[in-house]
């Protein structure tokens, strides 16, 4: 069955009986809006088609490392994780993930909230707040993910196959982040 929204149809199964609606924004970012009136929770879902292939040489987990940073502050919330904190008190979480070639940020929220928590996580994609001090603690956060990761056969099999793979293709990459020390200093946030 074929549902309307834009330019392309929305197929969905006889036995689904939500509602979907395709807009493209004036900033030509396109949003999926689906209505389930038999819920009591909203969620919001922004796909980047950006992840850690493109992270730049020299700089390998910076799309990991961002979508970190995302969720700290904006210019109209900058308080730090009152985004966080406001979602959690009202019904709801909040996560992100990297992959290859996208990173998710999610969240879902009592129904009656969504409103607000929808600007708060719009204005993360507006104009985010990067402070010094969250600079250093997810960069901290990062590595931390990036040694309980070392301690999973499966991680480093993924890692062997990717040491295995074409240096000349983007898989080939380091994509979690680690920061070095080397005499006390700071020598690079990733490699």
């Amino acid at each position: 069955m074929a549902v309307g929204g834009g330019e392309s149809e929305i197929f969905k199964s006889r036995s689904d009986k939500r509602e979907y609606r395709r807009i493209i924004l004036p900033n030509s970012l396109e949003a999926l809006l689906i209505s389930d009136p038999d819920t009591d929770k909203s969620a919001v879902s922004m796909n980047v088609s950006v992840g850690s292939f493109s992270d730049p040489v020299g700089l390998e987990g910076l799309a990991h490392y961002l979508e970190h940073m995302l969720f700290y502050a904006s210019e109209k919330y900058p308080v730090e994780e009152s985004y966080s904190k406001y979602i959690i008190e009202h019904g709801g979480s909040t996560n992100a993930f990297t992959t290859a070639e996208h990173t998710n940020f999610y969240f879902d929220i009592n129904t009656d909230c969504l409103e607000e928590g929808l600007d708060r996580f719009a204005q993360f994609f507006i104009k985010p707040l990067m402070s010094p001090d969250a600079t250093i603690r997810e960069i901290k956060a990062v590595d931390s993910e990036n040694q309980k990761n070392l301690l999973s056969d499966v991680w480093r099999m993924n890692q062997l196959q990717k040491h295995l793979s074409s240096k000349n293709h983007p898989y080939h990459k380091f994509i979690t982040g680690k920061w070095l020390f080397f005499g006390g200093t700071r020598s690079s946030f990733f490699s």
